[in-house]
Parts: structure tokens; sequence; C-alpha cells
């Protein structure tokens, strides 16, 4: 069976997280959901799992309430810690009084760190006056666009590790693009797939392959990203078994059986594949 043609994911996901985000929030509120997103998306990348608020009140150590437009909280090694973010969508750059305002705000508020996000930057000595009060000063192009946290999304969940465990599937994958192995029989493309490291292994000794593949579990989510990649290829499935020392049998699973038997992630599986429309129209062409 001849390799078939892989698509680099190492570099679909370098492209994602260098990825400018030229489009920006148009109003105020659209600003501020914008700032929760991308923090509550951070978080969720870290495992945290807290939840980001926007537009909450909190009370300070002299009783007073203070607005505060983003917040979030979470514990970390028994650590509680606590962020309050000011979004400042203004037209001009920040000036220092508004600075001092969410200064003296933060500092009624005891355990509370504050970043401020302004839009269109800060006036001459407003920033270094945030800073030198322990106030984060970020600008909006500080923050990750949409296109770099897919990618830091992307790179967790599609690639595995060396430590990966197969759950219960196992295949290789190419270090320099993270592709995992595709074959093509008969016009058609399809992903390996095999039940234990040790044949994944087999097969990968057996093939000239070179020191440039390994072999590497996959987890739930990691199986539910394969099938979705395969699906866009508009391939199938082979589950590969080790009949002799250097010789394999593959078999096709169909997609459905696939899911059903083997799948059982929190993520849902489209019941259809989505298939690329550039492989779409080229095998309708062959057609």
């Amino acid at each position: 069976m001849k390799r078939s043609q892989k698509p680099s994911m190492a570099s679909l996901i370098e492209i994602l997280k260098t990825q400018k985000d030229t489009a920006q929030p148009r109003n105020w509120h659209e600003f501020e959901d914008h700032v929760r997103e991308v923090y509550q998306s951070l978080l969720d990348l870290k495992g945290e799992k807290v939840l980001v608020a926007r537009d909450v009140t909190i009370r300070g150590g002299k009783g007073q309430d203070h607005q505060i437009d983003v917040y979030y909280e979470f514990e970390l090694t028994g650590l509680r810690h606590q962020v309050a973010i000011e979004c400042k969508n203004m037209k001009r750059p920040l000036d220092k009084d508004r600075v001092m305002a969410f200064c003296a705000k933060v500092n009624d508020c005891p355990g509370v760190r504050g970043c401020i996000v302004a839009a269109h930057g800060y006036q001459s000595g407003a920033r270094q006056f945030a800073e030198d009060n322990g106030i984060t000063a970020l600008v909006l192009s500080d923050l990750p666009s949409i296109g770099k946290l897919l990618g830091m999304r992307l790179e967790m969940v599609a690639i595995p590790t060396e430590a990966t465990i197969g759950q219960p599937f196992w295949t290789l994958f190419e270090l320099d693009t993270q592709a995992p192995v595709g074959h093509r029989q008969d016009g058609e493309t399809y992903g390996v797939l095999f039940f234990s490291k040790k044949q994944a292994q087999a097969y990968l000794e057996s093939r000239s392959y070179g020191a440039g593949w390994a072999v590497r579990g996959l987890s739930q989510e990691n199986l539910r990203v394969y099938i979705l990649t395969v699906d866009a290829m508009a391939g199938g499935f082979l589950l590969a078994q080790n009949v002799e020392t250097s010789s394999f049998f593959a078999q096709e699973i169909a997609r459905q059986t696939l899911i059903s038997e083997f799948y059982v992630g929190s993520n849902p599986i489209p019941d259809e594949p989505m298939v690329m429309p550039s492989v779409a129209k080229s095998r309708s062409d062959r057609g």
C-alpha cells in the first residue's frame, strides 16, 4: 500500500497561533465580551475550568461596591487567584486619571490583581503609572487572536504526546509535521489504527518510515480529532493487526461503528463526515 500525502498539522497550528486578529469590537459591550471570551479560553486551555464573568460587582475592604468589567477567580495549589479587568474602548489613548481611578478601586479590594485593556493605547505617563502600581496595562493587540486560541486548543487536543495512552488506539505520527500515517488503496485514503502500542511499534519497524516517525497513543479527544481529520480528507479507517513477525492484516471498519463502539468522549462527533470542499470537488470531478 502506498503512503498518501500528509497535511502538516504542525504548520496549520503555527499559522493559527501567529495569526493577527484584524476584526475590532464595534462597541463597548462587544469589547468586554471579547476580553471575557479570551480570558475564559485561556483559562480553559490551562484546565482551570472557571467561569469568567462580565459586569460584576465586588465589595471592597471599606464596604464600598465596585463595578468590574471582567472578573475571574480560581484556586490553584490551594491559593485563591482573583483578577479584575477594566476594559476601555475609547477612541483616544487612555489618560492617567482613569488609570488612577481603577488603581484606587483595585487597592480597596485586598487580594485582587488589576489589569487594564485599552483599545487605543495610553497617554503619556498613564501606562507607567499603572505598572508602578501593580496594574497590568495591555492594548487589544496584546490579547491572543481567536485564531491563536484555536491553534493553542488544536495543539493540545489534536497532537498526542509521548506520554499519551491509547484509549484504545495507537497510530504513527510524523514528528516534524505531526501528521498521522495514512494509506491509499484502490484510489481511496485511509487512516490506520492499531489496538496496541506493541503492534504499532512492530509496524513502524517493519516499514521504511525512518527516524522521523514515532508511535503515539490516541486519547478519546485525540481520537475525536483524528476521526474529524480523516473525515476532512474523505477517508476511511483501517484496523491493522500483526499476524506474523513483519506481516500485517488490515480490515476496514465503518466510521459509524468506530464511533459507536470506541468513542465515549464528551464532545460530539457529527453524524455525517465534514469533507473539505476542495476534496469533495475533486472526488465529484473524478466521479
